[in-house]
C-alpha cells in the first residue's frame, strides 16, 4: 500500500466501476492543468468495499499495522449500516483521514454531520461530475501528503530543539510564549504547558520582565537580531548570567511575527575568565 490508496465504501458495484475508472488514468478522465492540456498523474489505488463494516474492521488492521491512507469515499445509505457511523468509525481509528460522502440523500444535515466528524469532511452529490469528483481527490491526497511530510519536518525540528544544551523560546509580539524546550521550562522552574500561552511576568520578577519586554521591544523595531548579556535572578532565590540572542520571526509579507530566542549560562565561562573568547 503506498499514500495514494483512497478507501472507497459503496455498495453498488456499478458506482464502485465507475470510481475506478475515474481514478485510473487512461479511462478518459483526465485531471485539468492551468494551460488546458491534460496533466500527468499517477494512478490511485482504489480498495473498494460493498460492506461497511467490512472495510472498518480491514482498516483497523491496516492501521495497526503501520498503514494509512489519505481518505475514504463513503456512501450515506447502505445496507450494512450507514455512511456517517462509517466515517465516524475510521475517524476513531485514523483521527487524520479526510472523508468524502457520495449521497442523493439528505439523511442527516452538514451540522450534525461535522459535529460527528468534525470540519474536514466534504461532499459529492449523486450523479457526481466525474471531473469535479477527481479534482476534489487529487487535491485532498496531494494535501495528505504535505500535511504527513510538514507533520515529519515538524518532528524533526523539536527533536533538535530538545537535544540542544541552550534555553530554546518563540513569543509573539506580545510577549506571550508560543513555544520553548524542556530546558528552558525547567530553568523558568515553570511547567512548559504553562509557560506557553503565559508571558514573562508569570514566573519572573517584575523588574526583569519589563527589561526582557523592553529587549522585545528593539528586536521588533530594528527587525534584525540582537545580543544581550544580563545576570538573571532564579525564582528560588539564585542568580546566573545568561547571553541571548533574540531575534525577529517574519512572515512571508515581511512582517515581524515573533521572536526566537536562544540562552546559554555563561556563568561558568565567566567564571573561568574566558569570557572574552565567547
Amino acid at each position: 500500500m503506498h499514500e495514494r490508496s483512497i478507501l472507497i465504501v459503496e455498495d453498488d458495484p456499478e458506482i464502485l466501476e465507475i470510481y475506478r475508472r475515474i481514478f485510473s488514468p487512461g479511462q478518459g478522465f483526465d485531471l485539468p492543468s492551468m494551460g488546458g492540456a491534460p496533466a500527468a498523474r499517477d494512478s490511485l489505488t482504489c480498495m473498494a468495499y460493498t460492506d461497511a463494516r467490512r472495510a472498518v474492521e480491514d482498516y483497523r488492521g491496516m492501521y495497526e499495522a503501520g498503514h494509512r491512507v489519505p481518505l475514504c469515499i463513503t456512501d450515506m445509505r447502505m445496507t450494512t449500516q450507514n455512511g456517517l457511523d462509517t466515517a465516524e468509525q475510521l475517524r476513531a481509528i485514523d483521527r487524520d483521514i479526510d472523508i468524502v460522502i457520495s449521497t442523493a440523500y439528505n439523511d442527516f444535515s452538514i451540522e450534525e454531520i461535522r459535529s460527528r466528524l468534525g470540519e474536514r469532511v466534504f461532499f459529492v452529490r449523486k450523479p457526481f461530475d466525474y471531473d469535479e469528483v477527481l479534482l476534489m481527490v487529487e487535491s485532498l491526497v496531494d494535501y495528505w501528503g504535505i500535511r504527513r511530510a510538514l507533520g515529519r519536518e515538524s518532528a524533526f525540528l523539536s527533536g533538535l530543539i530538545e537535544a540542544s544544551h541552550d534555553l530554546i523560546f518563540m513569543k509573539d509580539p506580545d510577549g506571550v510564549y508560543l513555544t520553548c524546550n524542556r530546558r528552558f521550562a525547567a530553568f523558568a522552574k515553570c511547567p512548559r504547558e504553562k509557560v506557553i500561552g503565559g508571558t514573562d511576568c508569570d514566573f519572573l520578577p517584575q523588574e526583569v520582565c519589563a527589561a526582557f519586554r523592553e529587549q522585545d521591544r528593539q528586536v521588533i523595531k530594528s527587525g534584525q537580531s540582537i545580543t544581550y548579556r544580563e545576570t538573571v535572578d532564579h525564582p528560588d532565590g539564585g542568580s546566573c548570567l545568561l547571553e541571548t540572542i533574540k531575534s525577529p520571526v517574519f512572515s512571508d509579507k515581511d512582517k515581524v511575527i515573533g521572536i526566537l530566542g536562544i540562552a546559554r549560562d555563561i556563568s561558568k565561562i565567566r567564571g573561568a575568565g574566558t569570557e572574552d573568547a565567547l
